[in-house]
């Protein structure tokens, strides 16, 4: 076969992406750690084969990196700085997935105190971050390299006709707090939970020639009063919302349909569970994070002051869960719980105890193996696999 020259630079150009496409097979080598109290980013090695995960390391200083988000065409990841002022901030960093090495790319302002969460868009245009104590949202377009360009858009609760009134916990609910900026699966929704007053903002992603992030006007999902929600996940149908609220400790189950950037979202009737032990006081508990596994068939969610794990069998027609499995966390305030890509390993951040805890995992039955690893980090609040 004669080799042409359009045929060497074809395939010369499509060489990096091949290069990458393998990469993402194989399986990852490192996971990147935020910290609280920590002095920075960590990483550490991974097995996946034994679920052994090594001792953390320091590999980007930077103050309170708690929530990270990668780009999904390039080796770049955000992280948002949990700062007030003008030290609550975006950053991007360049990653060499050989060696979890971190390069600062730029930091921006979040454009509000305390950013609690990150995400990056499909197409790798846009990025959006939740202000917790600031109650804000931004928007944020991204440079073909990566890097951050200051907020487009940012939606301030805080004395806003649009937004509504403070939830009855007075000691939890004394402003708005977004809690997170979690995307739909069709890439044309940004659903933000407001767990200072009770609702869930959705909005559309409107992207124009002279901004690649700006949203439109929110559509509000109310929520129970002093509930708080804190986190949503979508399930693999596109059809299902599940949200955890952190206030009063359940779980909500939403009907979502979308079209020509219009959304409905409707609370499906007594569908409300609880993530406490039964006889369980809601005193000195909060729900924090639920995941959905690839197939739809598990829903999973931790709880702090109870420190526990718990799996949910998801109903295949209607989407209602039931419990199947409760175990200890095996430390103190579970802030995150993750997947490693093998789906093999479940790993989960205990903030309050400052270690990793690692429960071998059977996605066929969803069971989690109730001795877990151990493994010491720092405040641990998000891990990253490469």
């Amino acid at each position: 076969m004669n080799t042409t020259r359009r045929h060497f630079l074809a395939a010369s150009a499509a060489f990096p992406f091949a290069l990458r496409s393998f990469a993402q097979a194989t399986t990852p080598k490192w996971v990147f750690i935020g910290t609280d109290k920590g002095e920075g980013i960590y990483r550490a090695t991974w097995n996946a084969t034994t679920g052994d995960l090594g001792k953390p390391e320091l590999a980007a200083a930077a103050p309170r990196p708690d929530f990270f988000a990668m780009h999904p065409k390039l080796p770049v990841m955000y992280t948002v700085i949990e700062g007030t002022g003008k030290t609550a901030g975006v950053q991007a960093y360049r990653v060499d997935p050989t060696h979890a090495t971190l390069t600062l790319i730029n930091t921006v302002s979040s454009q509000g105190d305390g950013p609690c969460f990150v995400s990056v868009d499909r197409t790798g245009q846009s990025a959006f971050v939740a202000n917790y104590p600031g109650g804000t949202m931004a928007a944020f377009g991204l440079n073909p390299d990566g890097s951050l360009r200051e907020a487009t858009t940012n939606f301030d609760c805080r004395n806003n006709p649009a937004c509504g009134s403070l939830g009855p916990v007075a000691d939890r609910q004394e402003a708005p707090h977004m809690h997170c900026t979690t995307i739909s699966p069709n890439n044309d929704f940004v659903l933000v939970c407001n767990l200072g007053e009770d609702a869930i903002e959705v909005f559309p992603i409107t992207p124009s020639r002279t901004s690649s992030a700006i949203l439109g006007t929110p559509n509000r999902i109310t929520a129970r009063a002093g509930s708080g929600p804190r986190h949503v996940a979508f399930h693999p149908n596109g059809k299902w919302v599940y949200c955890v609220h952190e206030l009063d400790c359940t779980i909500d189950l939403y009907d979502w349909s979308a079209h020509a950037h219009k959304a409905t979202m409707t609370l499906r009737p007594n569908s409300t569970i609880s993530t406490l032990a039964m006889g369980s006081a809601l005193t000195g508990n909060t729900g924090c994070e639920v995941l959905v596994s690839d197939d739809g068939r598990f829903l999973y969610t931790c709880t702090r002051g109870e420190n526990s794990l718990s799996v949910y069998r998801v109903d295949a027609k209607s989407g209602l869960l039931t419990e199947q499995q409760r175990l200890k966390c095996g430390g103190t305030v579970p802030r995150i719980i993750t997947f490693d890509p093998t789906r093999h390993w479940l790993l989960c951040s205990n903030q309050g105890s400052s270690t990793v805890t690692i429960f071998a995992h059977d996605p066929t039955t969803g069971h989690i193996t109730e001795q877990p690893k151990t493994v010491e980090a720092n405040t641990p609040m998000y891990t990253q696999f490469l």
